[in-house]
């Protein structure tokens, strides 16, 4: 057995990265299997797979606040404040360019009007799939927010904040429905995605995802204690995951329907608890993500094994997965054939997605000096292309915060 090491305070969490990658592995997976409807076919007996699935979204959205924690926290607090903040907007405007793009796309194939995608792209409207770029969108715009409340009062409110958000659950199914608009419910689904009020919007909402980011930079920091070989780090870690994790279990126990047990699991599997924003969605999937997270640390970081390394391309291309995967998805026929087609299909599109992930990621590393010259002047172009792409996205960016920079100071009102 390998001693373990001890990780460089500056040295990415393996660990973190391959549970992420898995995480959305297991998103994409499900996207595949509902498009070709081989849930549909299969029925009752995809139950528990569907089960273990529907745990992916709580845990990349943990892990993206466990970023803001890990990598943009010493950032925000060093002197690399500016360019880290304006790397979070320049990324919050990606995501939601691409969500325009996820729209658009879903036009040209005739799955919506273009008046519901102008709904879209207003965030008026909800997509199938595509929504998690909309959210990306919003909590990496607040991200500066929530990592200077980290920084000016530590991580107690953060995990108040979002213990807090799932505590108010009931208040917040009474809130009544919003009043038509030109006799139509147009309210409907920007309320449902803003904080699970209103119909037709899956979950989780803004405000509960939210409340996932503010709990993954517990989870965050728990990690780098636990990574910490100074006196005293490791113990500090292992007491805050294991805390989590007790807090996990103990309030999905409270909240299980003990007296139809399968009927939860259900719940969780089509979706409807997750679609309600139920607080034991989210507890049982914070459970999930502290042992998974806690595993794949163990495994990679401390005991440095290499199993799983190799998926981290997902989590390295997420935002272009969760793009233009979904766009593969939109673009593919309806099968409509039966078990064994649909099946087929799904394993056929989801090889593509993964495959088209890989290439993107290949395609934006350097070239390695031994490499074919083909191979060095298709990645050189490549990449070029996407710096083209970007410099706009950057110097939209560095338009809006050098006017913030030179906006003069207003004066106070002088009292009458």
């Amino acid at each position: 057995m390998n001693a373990p090491a001890e990780p460089r305070r500056s040295q990415r969490i393996v660990g973190i990265d391959v549970c992420r990658s898995i995480a959305i592995l297991l998103a994409m997976l499900s996207h595949t299997l509902i498009e070709f409807r081989v849930f549909h076919f299969v029925g009752d007996a995809a139950t528990v797979p569907r089960f273990l699935i529907q745990m992916a979204p709580v845990t990349f959205i943990c892990l993206f606040g466990a970023m803001l924690e890990i990598v943009y926290k010493p950032r925000v607090e060093g002197p690399r404040r500016a360019s880290a903040l304006r790397q979070l907007y320049i990324r919050a405007l990606q995501c939601y360019l691409l969500y325009c793009l996820t729209i658009v796309v879903m036009v040209l194939v005739g799955d919506i009007s273009v008046g519901y995608a102008l709904r879209c792209i207003l965030m008026l409207g909800a997509s199938p799939y595509a929504d998690i770029l909309k959210f990306y969108a919003l909590a990496l715009l607040l991200a500066p927010g929530l990592l200077s409340l980290r920084l000016r009062f530590g991580l107690v409110p953060l995990l108040g904040l979002g213990l807090g958000i799932q505590f108010i659950w009931p208040l917040l199914q009474q809130i009544p429905g919003p009043p038509l608009v030109f006799g139509r419910e147009y309210l409907e689904m920007p309320l449902g995605f803003l904080y699970g009020g209103g119909e037709g919007v899956g979950g989780p909402s803004l405000l509960h995802g939210l409340s996932l980011v503010c709990i993954g930079m517990v989870l965050g920091h728990a990690v780098t204690r636990f990574l910490d070989p100074a006196p005293g780090g490791r113990r500090r870690g292992v007491m805050l995951l294991g805390g989590l994790f007790l807090l996990a279990v103990i309030a999905s126990a409270l909240m299980w329907n003990w007296s139809a047990p399968f009927a939860t699991v259900q719940g969780i599997a089509d979706m409807s608890l997750r679609n309600e924003n139920h607080p034991i969605y989210f507890s049982l999937g914070l459970g999930f993500t502290v042992a998974s997270v806690l595993l794949c640390v163990l495994a990679l970081d401390v005991f440095q094994r290499s199993w799983g390394s190799r998926l981290q391309f997902m989590g390295k291309t997420s935002l272009f997965t969760f793009s233009f995967g979904n766009i593969l998805l939109y673009a593919s026929p309806d099968p409509h054939r039966g078990l064994a087609t649909a099946a087929l299909m799904a394993a056929v599109f989801f090889a593509l997605i993964c495959a088209q992930s890989y290439l993107f990621m290949r395609l934006m590393m350097p070239a390695a000096p031994d490499a074919p010259l083909a191979w060095k002047a298709l990645t050189g172009r490549f990449q070029q292309l996407v710096r083209g792409l970007q410099q706009p996205i950057s110097g939209a960016v560095d338009a809006v915060l050098s006017r913030r920079r030179a906006a003069p100071d207003v004066p106070p009102r002088n009292p009458a």
